[in-house]
């Protein structure tokens, strides 16, 4: 990500956000740059998202959850689960599908991925209370 773009990015969040709330890590080392942003559901419980940057904006980042989730039968969500919208796990972190890589375009801000893995953390809270999967809530994208 370029300095024009990664400044773009970082107002738009600020625009959103208390500056507390998200912070961009290794924005000078080409390929190692991260976002950690908090997202607060409507239950009131708290998560942090890092976002990989490596390859942002031509590729969407990969997104986890900076602990491993279970699902409502306690389960680890580690793996890619098409019915949970999940992909592989990573350093113990449940990975959310956020943007298909059809659906991705390098036009789609930070901002939007947070509105999505938000979505999906609001739809992960209602499955651990029904057991219906996320599946059932969000369509996939391609």
């Amino acid at each position: 990500m370029d300095k024009e773009r990664l400044q773009a990015e970082e107002s738009l969040l600020a625009r959103k956000f208390t500056p507390n709330v998200f912070r961009f890590f290794n924005r000078e080392t080409p390929g190692t740059a991260y976002l950690r942003i908090g997202a607060k559901t409507n239950q009131g419980n708290v998560y942090t998202l890092h976002m990989d940057l490596s390859d942002f904006p031509v590729q969407q980042p990969k997104v986890f959850v900076t602990r491993m989730l279970k699902n409502k039968m306690g389960v680890d969500l580690d793996s890619p689960s098409a019915s949970m919208h999940t992909l592989t796990s990573e350093n113990g972190w449940t990975r959310i599908c956020h943007y298909g890589t059809n659906s991705w375009t390098p036009n789609v801000s930070l901002y939007k991925v947070y509105v999505k893995c938000r979505l999906w953390l609001e739809m992960y809270e209602t499955h651990l209370r029904t057991g219906k999967n996320i599946d059932y809530y969000l369509n996939h994208q391609h």
